[in-house]
Formats: C-alpha cells, structure tokens, sequence
C-alpha cells in the first residue's frame, strides 16, 4: 500500500524478512519521487510497481503491485512481468 505495507510477499531468491519490510517500507517515498514512472531505482534495487485500480478508501489506501528485483534484471522483462500479473490480479 501508499504506506508501505505488504499484503502478499513471494520471493524467489533467500532474502530475510526484515530486508523485504525495509525495502517495501522505503518504497512509498521513493515512489513520490518517480510520478511519471513505473519503476525507481535505488544503489542496489529497482522498484518496478503498478498501481491497482478498484474501490479506494482514501490515497493512503492505494494498493500497488511491486515487483523487486536487482539492478542487473532485464527492465523491459521486469515490466512486462508486473503486467502480466496485474492482469492475473484483475
């Protein structure tokens, strides 16, 4: 969600679960910052991320379907990947 909170979480490769709620958390204020995108960056991650449409409470409720991955990943593959699974979603 806009506040930082995981609802669903899969990882694929080791990773702790204080590392994944220290990226989700980051993520809302670096989102702030790339309005016109749908992935930041960061030194080390790439936060690729689609808002989902449906009833909204307010703009704190907004949910967003996040993809992480390493800057290394292929962002052309990483974007088609989260359309894909929004339209899983929907």
């Amino acid at each position: 969600s806009k506040n930082g909170k995981a609802l669903v979480s899969r990882q694929f490769v080791e990773m702790t679960r204080a590392r994944i709620e220290g990226l989700v958390s980051a993520f809302p204020q670096l989102a702030e910052k790339a309005k016109h995108h749908t992935y930041v960056e960061t030194e080390t991650v790439r936060f690729v991320y689609q808002p989902l449409d449906g009833d909204r409470r307010s703009d704190d409720d907004d949910l967003y379907l996040l993809l992480l991955t390493n800057k290394a990943s292929n962002i052309v593959e990483d974007i088609i990947s989260i359309r894909l699974l929004a339209k899983v979603i929907k």
